[in-house]
């Protein structure tokens, strides 16, 4: 049994905020990239909607995940993007079972 943690998260930007609202969030998961408790954080745009903004967490567990987010140099990325977006992001979480890395 997968001990991970992984989630996908659907963001929905205002109309013309996409690529501000990208920005944020790369320079959100830079802290993560000395984290070795992320083994994914990945930021995608929709091929088809010009507003949703994808973003995929790969954790070791879901307490590594909230302590990470839970940091004070995150705080500020998220305040910064809730305004630019449509709502609140979707969050599903998912079970991985297998795959490269996996």
């Amino acid at each position: 049994m997968n001990s991970h943690y992984a989630l996908i998260n659907k963001l929905i930007a205002k109309p013309g905020k996409r690529e501000e609202v990208i920005e944020i969030l790369l320079a959100a998961g830079r802290p993560f990239q000395d984290n070795p408790a992320c083994i994914l954080y990945l930021v995608c745009k929709d091929a088809r909607d010009p507003n949703i903004i994808w973003v995929e967490d790969l954790w070791t567990s879901k307490d590594e995940h909230t302590a990470a987010l839970a940091k004070p140099e995150v705080r500020p990325f998220v305040a910064q993007a809730i305004p630019l977006l449509e709502g609140m992001p979707e969050q599903t979480e998912v079970e991985p079972i297998g795959g490269k890395e996996l």
